[in-house]
């Protein structure tokens, strides 16, 4: 859930009168990746895993995921949290 920030305002003019108002803002969390899943967890070279990333946002945005591998290579699937790494 997003931090609420409040504002107090105040306003004057050169002789002495005021206007007092607030207002209120939000910080936007990140999101959270609760686990990575490497299925199977160890492959042959040139094998593959699937590599599955459960993530979610405490103010339900949209996410977009990237995995990047030390090794071999990644390729998405048609699902946006889900790739394939293929193993050198």
């Amino acid at each position: 859930m997003a931090k609420v920030v409040t504002f107090n305002i105040m306003v004057r003019d050169a002789v002495g009168n005021v206007s007092v108002t607030g207002a209120t803002g939000a910080i936007d969390e990140p999101p959270i990746i609760e686990r990575v899943v490497v299925d199977p967890p160890v492959v042959p070279s040139g094998g593959e895993a699937r590599v599955t990333v459960i993530a979610r946002d405490p103010e339900n945005d949209v996410l977009t995921f990237e995995v990047l591998a030390s090794e071999g290579t990644i390729e998405p699937t048609s699902e946006p949290n889900v790739f394939i790494w293929r193993a050198p």
